[in-house]
């Protein structure tokens, strides 16, 4: 068969990256066009998305990408879950997205009880978290009455898509992390809505996996350089999602950490799990691709190390390599310093190197100003026995029993953290680096052009992606007990 040309968007907290994925009817081989960083900016008392900019970054690389072929057959949009924003009768933007780091959403689900935020997984099968779209709705509303009358909800990838197609619409997976759908229709749950006052008719009709959303405008077109039509294509738009999708996997059933800022620990699986065990556990069913499940608990992830290196660049006035900096752990001989990754502390400080530090001091753990090896070394600890405590309540859960574990997203590339989830947690580790959600993307796009099924795609994605493996090299149970993790975390 010929080759298809896609374009995966992939726009996440730290970078946005547009890459061409060339699809020969077996595999997916990818070629990044563009990576620009990518960040919340604060006006106010609040943070917010340059949505416009980051559409702009993605006409950049769209008019990059066209010049290395002859044709973009078509493109598809992901993004990180939960923000969005308002668009008036005449389809304006009312604001920039408002992010999920502010504390208005917290404010809101603190006036729920436990018994109603309990009601709430329930009804939809989603986990009551500050995060969810749902509580900034409400604070909305709150602070500015009347602000949702009359309007459209869309979440970030639907917004890049309307700027693209003027289509509205909503994205499954996207629209789960509202806590407004109900995933076991896959449907806006009318009983949510109306427990919380909110009008179903602010959100429009959801697409489905697979499908086009209308062609790029021609006034795009124009811009980008290109005299034919690009259809933008419904692809699992929450980047987890697609990471998912696109884990070089076979089997429908398998655990796996999608470790980007956020880490969601969990099983992907073909159908919700709604009952006690899993709200005491604190996880939660988000839409994957073309109906499947992501039953996950979500962690705080890649977004710590983020910080730290940012904190440590500012503080030496230099740049330091991914690599070179997690290094500077190797220099820590001390005890293992472990602490909660999940504490608000770490949510969003001015600065993440002083907020482990008094975390840690705190809690007895330093005599002193924390030096960077300490900190580093602690933190991708930490990270490790967070991830392999998550994959613990996976299994109690889920009732699947696994020896390995997928992990994908920017937490792939990390070879100490990775090597400590293998040992903490006794599974296999398989790493597949951070082409996972444009793989996923991808395969979206392949359902389209060539109408493949969900097993087609599977076996495509284990083609498509190199791994690295990580096997437990220490005793499981002794470290454990070294590190009290269990009980200390």
């Amino acid at each position: 068969m010929a080759a298809y040309n896609f374009v995966s968007c992939d726009c996440g907290n730290s970078s946005i990256r547009v890459t061409l994925c060339v699809f020969d009817g077996s595999r997916v081989e990818t070629m990044p066009i563009l990576q620009e960083p990518n960040d919340m900016y604060k006006r106010g008392e609040y943070f917010y998305w340059d949505i416009r900019r980051i559409f702009a970054i993605l006409k950049k690389g769209l008019k990059l990408a066209a010049a290395r072929v002859d044709r973009i057959h078509s493109i598809g949009i992901c993004t990180w879950g939960v923000d969005f924003a308002l668009f008036d009768e005449k389809g304006i933007m009312v604001a920039d997205p408002m992010a999920y780091r502010n504390t208005i959403g917290k404010e809101e689900m603190d006036k729920l009880s436990p018994e109603e935020q309990a009601a709430m997984f329930y009804r939809t099968g989603i986990l009551s978290d500050k995060i969810n779209s749902v509580f900034m709705i409400k604070g909305i509303e709150s602070k500015t009455p009347g602000a949702l009358q009359g309007k459209k909800l869309l979440m970030i990838p639907d917004i890049l898509t309307y700027f693209f197609t003027r289509r509205l619409c909503n994205e499954v997976s996207e629209a789960s992390t509202t806590q407004l759908l109900d995933v076991r229709s896959m449907t806006y749950s009318a009983e949510q809505c109306k427990v919380m006052g909110i009008d179903m008719d602010l959100f429009p009709p959801i697409a489905e996996h697979g499908t086009s959303l209308g062609n790029i405008l021609p006034e795009i077109r124009e811009e980008i350089g290109v005299n034919y039509d690009i259809p933008v294509i419904c692809v699992p738009s929450h980047d987890t999602a697609s990471a998912v999708l696109g884990a070089p996997v076979q089997d429908e059933t398998f655990a796996f950490v999608s470790a980007g800022t956020w880490a969601l620990i969990g099983l992907h699986c073909r159908k919700p799990v709604i009952d006690e065990n899993v709200l005491r556990q604190g996880f939660t069913n988000e839409v994957g691709g073309f109906g499947r499940i992501t039953l996950l608990k979500n962690s705080t992830g890649m977004f710590i190390l983020q910080k730290l290196r940012a904190d440590y660049i500012a503080e030496n006035k230099q740049e330091i390599s991914w690599d070179n900096f997690e290094n500077l752990a190797v220099a820590w001989g001390g005890s293992p310093l472990l602490f909660d990754v999940n504490a608000p502390d770490f949510f969003n400080p001015s600065s993440m190197r002083e907020a482990i530090g008094n975390y840690l001091l705190r809690r007895n753990q330093l005599t002193g100003l924390a030096e960077w090896p300490a900190i580093v070394s602690s933190a991708i600890l930490s990270l490790a026995v967070s991830f392999a405590a998550g994959l613990e309540g996976v299994r109690e859960i889920g009732g699947f029993d696994f020896s390995r574990v997928v992990i994908v997203g920017g937490g792939a590339r990390s070879k100490r953290l990775n090597q400590l989830v293998a040992d903490i947690s006794g599974l296999e580790v398989v790493c597949c680096g951070m082409e996972c959600s444009i793989i996923g993307n991808a395969l979206a796009q392949a359902a389209f052009a060539c109408r493949l099924g969900f097993g087609d795609l599977r076996r495509i994605a284990a083609a498509s992606l190199s791994t690295s493996v990580y096997s437990p090299q220490e005793d499981k149970n002794s470290l454990l007990e070294k590190l009290r993790i269990l009980k200390d975390i």
